[in-house]
């Protein structure tokens, strides 16, 4: 699906931060529910042409989530993190962990800001534990994260 809408990543100089944001054509209802329903966060998390297997998904506070990508060639790259706090239109907070990277845990928020007329700003701040963690992550994540928000418009449109 096409979208006129930009991802923007942004590496903050001089932190440990890596800031996204993306505009969508959904509420903030609709946000929360892509990011907390598994089956519709298995429709959209992670790059074109990968499957995605959720190993567990508990979206409340202290709940846990894990889930694997597997690329066509059958590499599976796993991830996992906890909730902090309860998920809400207002935005939510977790850990995310690449488990080929173990231990280097970052802690994320995001947020949902209505924009009005059924649009919504999503912007996600992560903290990475130190600056060379958030500049390999970073050189890594960018095209996943666009297609995965690629895919999430069309996740959206057939909940509407």
């Amino acid at each position: 699906m096409n979208t006129t809408d930009t991802l923007t990543i942004t590496a903050v100089p001089g932190t440990q931060n890596i800031e996204t944001t993306r505009e969508f054509n959904a509420t903030r209802e609709q946000l929360l529910q892509a990011h907390t329903d598994p089956e519709l966060f298995a429709q959209w998390v992670g790059p074109h042409g990968y499957q995605m297997v959720i190993t567990q998904f508990e979206a409340h506070h202290g709940g846990a989530y894990a889930f694997e990508h597997r690329n066509p060639e059958g590499d599976e790259f796993r991830f996992r993190g906890v909730f902090h706090g309860d998920p809400s239109v207002e935005g939510f907070s977790q850990t995310f962990e690449f488990m080929g990277a173990p231990g280097e845990v970052f802690y994320e928020t995001f947020t949902f800001e209505d924009l009005g007329n059924g649009r919504t700003l999503l912007r996600g701040v992560s903290v990475a534990p130190s600056v060379d963690v958030r500049d390999a992550m970073v050189s890594s994540m960018e095209q996943g994260v666009r297609d995965g928000y690629d895919k999430l418009d069309a996740a959206l449109a057939a909940l509407s």
